[in-house]
């Protein structure tokens, strides 16, 4: 009779442990499933986006809304938005390119309404030379060797704030290439004061 409580009472307890533990494995992945969803909420859809091309690979790791330097029609003093794009470029071609070059043989900054794609220019040179993307303007400029890599900046503009603005991989007519169309998230400036100043 005592064998058997025994044996009841070590079962009972064996089962409470087994239940206890899975209750906490459970929260633990419960838990550890919760963290990725925060960094990608965090992270924003500005970051994670790759591209791999005919001159390189390429990974984004922030996309800047940024005011250049420019001339209205009048010939007066105003400022442009542009994106500035941050990447990693790796050259996996068998040629020494920039990244600037290499960006602008593989992908585009355009805007896309329901009339079309607007294509923008390469503003990258009129980035500050001292500002927060002195480094990555610089080193879109120098020849990166196969094989090798370099973080830098390239910006476009001008963009509307009526449009959309996307990051798409460039056709080749010549070679497959992998196809992207990403959506950039910008806070774009309304136009209606600079219209407005010059009405007047």
């Amino acid at each position: 009779m005592q064998l058997k409580r025994m044996l009841l009472a070590g079962g009972l307890a064996g089962m409470l442990l087994l239940a206890a533990c899975n209750g906490e494995s459970t929260e633990e992945e419960s838990a550890e499933g919760e963290q990725p969803a925060e960094e990608t909420t965090d992270e924003g859809s500005s970051e994670g986006v790759s591209y791999s091309g005919i001159n390189g690979d390429y990974s984004f790791t922030n996309f800047t809304l940024v005011e250049i330097p420019a001339q209205d029609a009048e010939g007066n003093d105003t400022t442009i938005q542009a994106v500035a794009a941050e990447f990693e470029f790796e050259n996996t071609s068998d040629r020494t390119a920039t990244p600037s070059e290499a960006f602008s043989l593989d992908l585009a900054i355009r805007q896309v309404s329901e009339d079309g794609e607007a294509p923008t220019e390469n503003y990258t040179m009129d980035l500050e030379d001292e500002g927060e993307f002195a480094d990555g303007k610089a080193a879109a400029t120098e020849l990166v060797e196969p094989g090798e890599s370099a973080t830098a900046v390239v910006a476009y503009g001008p963009l509307d704030p009526e449009l959309a603005t996307h990051l798409q991989a460039r056709e080749n007519p010549l070679e497959e290439t992998e196809s992207m169309d990403h959506e950039l998230e910008l806070d774009l400036k309304p136009a209606e004061d600079g219209e407005e100043e010059s009405e007047e």
